[in-house]
């Protein structure tokens, strides 16, 4: 997108941290739309836009640290990014 990298994952088993860390390297990433897995919540500060599904372990912990930033996923949601 023109503001970045977004990540749309299944379930992040790879560690959203090592997932992060390559993508950054073709620019800067925006956001993550998928399974968190066991993701570290701090790991996701630098990110404009995060939407934990189904198998994200801290959810709620990483709601109540973005608030601004998260947005509730699902099937069927829609998330437009320009």
């Amino acid at each position: 997108t023109g503001k970045g990298i977004v990540i749309i994952a299944g379930c992040s088993h790879p560690r959203m941290e090592h997932i992060l860390q390559v993508a950054s390297q073709f620019g800067k990433v925006y956001g993550i739309i998928g399974g968190l897995h066991g993701t570290r919540p701090e790991s996701l500060k630098d990110l404009d836009l995060i939407c934990a599904t189904h198998c994200t372990q801290y959810k709620s912990e990483i709601k109540s640290l973005y608030p601004e930033k998260y947005v509730e996923g699902g099937a069927g949601k829609i998330i437009e990014i320009r």
